[in-house]
């Protein structure tokens, strides 16, 4: 069996989402009623980090209230949060990512933007989290090349957004190999794209793709997102947890108000 070879001495709990496609309009309205639902499972559990593995929105000329409707919900989150870009909201000029000030939503938030890779260390969680910051989505793009190594004793944890395929050879865009999961050494590597709840083992480190938020958008009853509990000296355990996008009672009333506390229950 494998195990996390990190000498981390303290256990970490990640919410992992990825592939929401929040939009206009009112098709858009069941799809906002998932996330804010994932937000609530973040608070719920307790998670001390919360990752948002690309495609958190549908394409990238949003505005306008969506754009504060994720600023509200972030704002609900206590624990550090990361994001990163997929192939509906990539990265490029007056794209929404660009566009948007995560700062607006706490500087708990952070949005990788470097498209050779970047990573952030959380020296609280004793942990380090990269990924790339997709440009374009085409068989030239590599989500997981250059991954660094370990940082000291932290927990070594990756984001990216691509399709995962044994074939090294294919020309599909955005690929992501078996290969590359193992030597990448990641704890934990936190896929996006594939609209369906998958997990992966590949020598040391455990992949998922944590299932789309609102059901409609993937192939099941429910949506998903996944819980990942981090524990020394074990491997990875990963809980595929339901997201069933009801109207929750927050949702009744205007977003605007500023009591972001008393959203977190229902």
């Amino acid at each position: 069996m494998s195990v996390s070879s990190a000498p981390v001495n303290q256990p970490l709990k990640i919410a992992h989402t990825s592939d929401v496609h929040l939009h206009d309009g009112e098709d858009g309205v069941r799809v906002r009623h998932a996330f804010a639902e994932v937000v609530d499972v973040v608070l719920e559990t307790q998670a001390q980090l919360f990752l948002i593995a690309g495609d958190l929105f549908d394409h990238t000329r949003i505005a306008g209230d969506v754009i504060e409707f994720v600023y509200e919900q972030l704002s609900r989150v206590r624990c550090p949060t990361v994001l990163i870009a997929g192939n509906h909201d990539v990265w490029q000029e007056r794209s929404v990512l660009q566009r948007m000030d995560f700062r607006n939503a706490g500087h708990h938030v952070t949005l990788l933007t470097e498209p050779d890779g970047m990573k952030i260390e959380l020296p609280e969680l004793h942990a380090t989290v990269w990924g790339r910051c997709m440009l374009d989505h085409a068989p030239s793009n590599k989500p997981m090349a250059s991954s660094p190594p370990r940082t000291r004793d932290m927990w070594h944890i990756g984001m990216a957004h691509g399709l995962y395929m044994d074939d090294p050879e294919s020309e599909r865009s955005s690929l992501i190999t078996p290969h590359e999961i193992e030597s990448s050494g990641f704890d934990y590597l936190a896929l996006g794209h594939v609209h369906a709840h998958r997990q992966m083992r590949h020598g040391n480190t455990v992949a998922c793709y944590p299932g789309v938020p609102a059901a409609h958008l993937g192939t099941r009853e429910t949506g998903s997102m996944a819980i990942v509990d981090l524990v020394p000296g074990k491997r990875a355990r990963i809980s595929e947890h339901p997201v069933h996008g009801k109207p929750r009672r927050h949702d009744a009333r205007p977003h605007r108000h500023p009591h972001h506390h008393h959203q977190s229950s229902g």
